[in-house]
């Protein structure tokens, strides 16, 4: 395995946002929890209705961004992560 990825690319469409080490990202001046497995990399995200926004690492699909919440939901819908 690469140590570093090569870049991904994300149609012209796409808001494009660098995940910090962190894990996050900036958006409207607050930060939005992605994954620190994305660290140091791009997400693109694509707006699918006023303020809903599809994220993106690569072609995979990580969730859903909700701006009124400034959280991502899970692919069961779900904006609260449950521990392990």
């Amino acid at each position: 395995m690469p140590s570093r990825l090569p870049p991904l690319e994300y149609p012209d469409r796409f808001e494009v946002r660098y995940v910090s080490t962190n894990g996050g990202i900036r958006w409207n001046s607050q930060w939005v929890n992605v994954s620190v497995v994305c660290a140091r990399e791009y997400v693109g995200l694509e707006e699918i209705d006023d303020g809903i926004w599809n994220v993106y690492f690569g072609a995979l699909k990580l969730g859903r961004l909700h701006e009124r919440h400034m959280r991502i939901e899970d692919e069961y819908g779900r904006l609260k992560r449950h521990k392990v």
